[in-house]
């Protein structure tokens, strides 16, 4: 009997016709929610592995199309790395593929050609693979004459390149680009940001041109 001014305490224990009956009750959800994780985990697993498949055969076909460039043969290699562009857009080989295939376009002088078939590869591309084609765009851009569009290309390159070196490099690229655009502000200010960091590789000819250029002014 509880003591006197104490209010009794309800019986919180649930009894076990109770349990059973709430486990019957939402059996059917927590199957289904079960499956549904399941079928979840599955499908990101086969999703994966599929991924997976696409760029081992994405490589072995790349490899095709890159050893008949090393013979010299390259129209056998524009054809074979056209295939792999083709089937495995989205994967490294596919945008490996596009960047050789350019090369050897530029090679022979059809920079148009190359330029376009980068600029589709660029937008399923990796994040890795990006700066790379961007440098690329530069230099096909440049040859063409589209000097305020190569520096574009090369200062995108700049931003996605993981690598201090890398960046470096290619802001050169893009500070020559702006240079040959008339964008003198811009490739001034690109030179003096590189001539200032002295453990740069790029310092010295920075320093160079940056002196040409407030020469010229």
């Amino acid at each position: 009997m509880p003591a006197s001014g104490t209010p009794a305490q309800p019986n919180v224990a649930i009894e076990p016709e109770t349990l059973g009956e709430t486990f019957l009750l939402y059996r059917r959800q927590l199957t289904i929610g079960a499956v549904v994780i399941a079928a979840t985990v599955g499908g990101v697993w086969l999703w994966q592995r599929s991924v997976q498949i696409k760029e081992e055969k994405g490589s072995v076909a790349y490899q095709a199309g890159e050893m008949a460039y090393v013979s010299g043969n390259k129209p056998l290699a524009l054809t074979e790395l056209e295939k792999v562009t083709t089937r495995y857009a989205g994967t490294a080989a596919g945008a490996q593929a596009a960047m050789l295939s350019a090369q050897i376009l530029f090679d022979e002088g059809k920079h148009a050609e190359g330029v376009a078939l980068l600029q589709k590869a660029l937008g399923s591309a990796n994040g890795d693979l990006k700066p790379g084609i961007q440098a690329l765009l530069g230099a096909g851009f440049e040859a063409t004459g589209k000097s305020a569009e190569a520096a574009e290309a090369y200062g995108k390159a700049a931003e996605g390149a993981r690598l201090e070196g890398e960046r470096q490099g290619y802001r050169m690229d893009a500070a020559r680009a702006k240079v040959a655009a008339g964008d003198t502000p811009g490739a001034t200010e690109l030179y003096r940001t590189l001539a200032s960091q002295e453990d740069s590789p790029f310092s010295g000819e920075a320093r160079v041109r940056l002196g040409e250029l407030l020469g010229k002014q």
